[in-house]
């Protein structure tokens, strides 16, 4: 009888053990699938559906892509009417932000705005740091001196000093010409390119490094102030060219595609074609094409 009893205790204490090893084991396999984080939903869209509205980040002084109608003092421009059309088909308003361009991307990423949409342009750097949308639409960057200069060509501006939006395209672009850059006097930093001009009528600066867009913007309103600097065969000098894209946060994919889809809807039946015309006389567009 005692052999028995302690055969059974002897039974007894092996399946108690068995069975805390299993629950250890346990314990750390589901330590480690806890320990690793699932990837988290990409609710980018659904974020935006729900609160009915884009809010859009911009430069409200860049014509003819988003700017302030001194006349209206509304918010008007290019990139605008082509957003308000892609919510207008997401069945969702848009509201425009004037932002310091120069903190765009704390701006975003502090979820202040949803995107970027204002003459934004494509970069190396920009595609590793956001996500973008498809290109519709070509810019170069080139340079705007006063009508009445005899400046012809970039080395013709050695020792002159040049005008740059901070933190933009064109700052990247002159930046990224190191060779043309270091022939000029002085780089100087202005908040906005209606700044800009003013600058460059006062004589405080000899050129401006400018998106061709916005130049010709000007050019139309005041075509005798200023011109296009050319190059020794009559060509437009350019220091780069780019593609206008939308900027989101790196990690809303879902937002960027329902942007990307209105995009080519729009361009295929004909909107954005007669967005561009309204703003530039004529299709400047490149999606699907």
């Amino acid at each position: 009888m005692k052999k028995l009893l302690s055969l059974l205790l002897a039974a007894g204490i092996a399946l108690s053990c068995a069975a805390c090893g299993g629950t250890a084991a346990s314990s750390v396999n589901g330590s480690a699938s806890a320990g690793a984080a699932p990837a988290s939903a990409d609710e980018s869209w659904s974020k935006v559906e729900k609160a009915g509205k884009l809010v859009l980040g911009l430069d409200d002084a860049f014509p003819p892509m988003g700017y302030v109608d001194t006349k209206t003092g509304e918010l008007v421009g290019f990139d605008i009417d082509l957003a308000k059309e892609a919510c207008k088909r997401l069945k969702i308003e848009l509201k425009t932000q004037p932002i310091d361009w120069n903190s765009k991307t704390a701006e975003l990423n502090n979820g202040n705005i949803d995107c970027l949409w204002n003459g934004f342009s494509k970069t190396d750097e920009r595609e590793k740091e956001f996500s973008l949308s498809i290109p519709y639409m070509k810019n170069k960057q080139i340079i705007l001196v006063k009508t009445d200069s005899t400046y012809q060509g970039l080395d013709s501006l050695a020792g002159k000093t040049i005008g740059v939006q901070s933190d933009s395209s064109a700052e990247v672009a002159l930046n990224a010409n190191e060779a043309f850059k270091k022939t000029l006097k002085s780089v100087v930093q202005i908040d906005d390119y209606s700044k800009a001009v003013l600058e460059l009528q006062n004589g405080t600066i000899d050129a401006i490094s400018i998106d061709e867009v916005v130049a010709r913007y000007y050019l139309t309103n005041n075509p005798n102030a200023y011109k296009v600097l050319q190059d020794k065969d009559g060509k437009d000098a350019s220091l780069a060219t780019e593609d206008y894209v939308v900027g989101f946060r790196k990690a809303d994919t879902a937002l960027t595609e329902k942007i990307n889809g209105v995009l080519k809807e729009m361009a295929v039946d004909g909107t954005m074609t007669t967005i561009s015309k309204k703003w530039f006389g004529e299709d400047v567009t490149t999606v699907g094409k």
